[in-house]
């Protein structure tokens, strides 16, 4: 489908389009329960905006906040610039879609009804510090679509918060991000949903030559939350490092896929995923490496482990590895499913600990693997009441 596609021509796509390219059979099944996402599609959109919670405002960073509009709080680092998107009017160069075939229900109903938007551009060789970049859900439908381009050379950290709150509401994000060449840069993502909100959240980034990209997350989806994050290692010797944490609380779904798909010859990807299901919680993970025939002399790793703290609670850890190409420096991958044996709970027991607190330490432990609980100094305790 073209970037010109008017709305109306997306509206017959999600008419048509499957929620899947593959049905689901014994072997390809359905992770994400589409099932709640489609009861929500008629929600008129939303006329409030959720409210960030305080342990995620990180007051000493500018912000750039979508929810019913797009607005800057705090200053603009030099170098980068922000403005609004319009659904109607894509613009030139870098503009929606640019990463991303609409190619399926969900992404068909995003194009169709997304209606605020935002471009953040870094110039080349800028030094931009920390950037925040937050998408906050409403009480109806909200749709928001980010394009942020990093500039050849340019370093510096981009912090994305999703958020979405209390409501029965509907939220869906399409996050476009291009790498230039040679740029140094760290992608911190925090993803909190509660309970009823149900969100689809799309992410492409696009690495250049010889750029390197530190990627990390902290997830804890709401009542169905499927993120997916698809990094196109695509220059030579461009370099990935991705790791991420994920948090299934009781009462909530989360289909977590993280990709490194390697177009560029020497390029270098590591996916490495932990998770931890609380109560009758639900985790999907899935980790996939794609090698491309011309990614000569790439390498790539994943591996991805969920821990089940409870027999109520599902858990799924799914390793994809594809490889195209005969010429291979190194590629790999591992995933287990596993839970708490009674010889542990018996020595932790032992020890004085009661069950909520081995729960919190195995909380804890999953909740800082990614690292972003001390890089934004989140206070954990914050996260356990969430």
């Amino acid at each position: 489908m073209a970037v010109q596609a008017s709305r109306e021509d997306y509206r017959r796509l999600f008419e048509t389009l499957p929620f899947q390219p593959i049905a689901d059979t014994p072997t390809v099944r359905y992770y994400t329960n589409w099932k709640v996402y489609e009861e929500l599609f008629d929600l008129p959109y939303s006329q409030a905006e959720d409210r960030l919670p305080d342990f995620l405002k990180l007051p000493e960073a500018p912000r750039v906040v979508l929810g019913r509009s797009v607005r800057v709080e705090g200053y603009v680092p030099k170098g980068v610039e922000v403005e609004s998107l319009e659904p109607e009017k894509p613009g030139d160069g870098f503009r929606p879609w640019s990463l991303i075939k609409v190619n399926s229900k969900m992404q068909a109903y995003h194009a169709w009804r997304w209606d605020v938007g935002a471009r953040v551009s870094v110039d080349p060789g800028a030094d931009f510090g920390r950037l925040v970049v937050v998408s906050l859900g409403g009480d109806g439908y909200t749709g928001h679509h980010i394009l942020i381009d990093i500039g050849d050379g340019a370093r510096g950290e981009i912090v994305y918060i999703d958020f979405a709150g209390e409501n029965r509401a509907l939220k869906t994000v399409v996050v476009e991000t291009r790498v230039g060449r040679k740029a140094n840069v760290r992608l911190v993502n925090v993803v909190l949903h509660r309970r009823e909100h149900a969100v689809y959240l799309l992410k492409a980034t696009e690495i250049g030559d010889e750029a390197e990209v530190d990627q990390r997350f902290l997830v804890s989806g709401g009542r169905m939350t499927r993120l997916q994050e698809d990094n196109i290692v695509k220059g030579r010797l461009s370099k990935l490092d991705s790791k991420a944490s994920n948090i299934a609380r009781p009462g909530t779904s989360t289909d977590f896929i993280l990709s490194a798909l390697h177009y560029g010859p020497e390029s270098e990807g590591v996916v490495r995923s932990r998770g931890v299901v609380i109560g009758d919680g639900y985790l999907a993970q899935r980790g996939v490496a794609m090698l491309n025939e011309q990614a000569r002399w790439a390498s790539s790793e994943v591996e991805s482990y969920v821990f089940l703290l409870s027999e109520k609670g599902k858990g799924y850890a799914v390793p994809v590895l594809e490889i195209h190409t005969g010429e291979v420096t190194r590629a790999g991958h591992s995933a287990a499913v596993a839970s708490l044996g009674e010889d542990i709970l018996f020595y932790l027991r032992s020890r004085g600990l009661t069950d909520e607190e081995i729960v919190t330490l195995v909380m804890e432990g999953i909740g800082r693997f990614s690292g972003v609980i001390e890089l934004l100094d989140i206070p954990f305790y914050r996260l356990v009441r969430f």
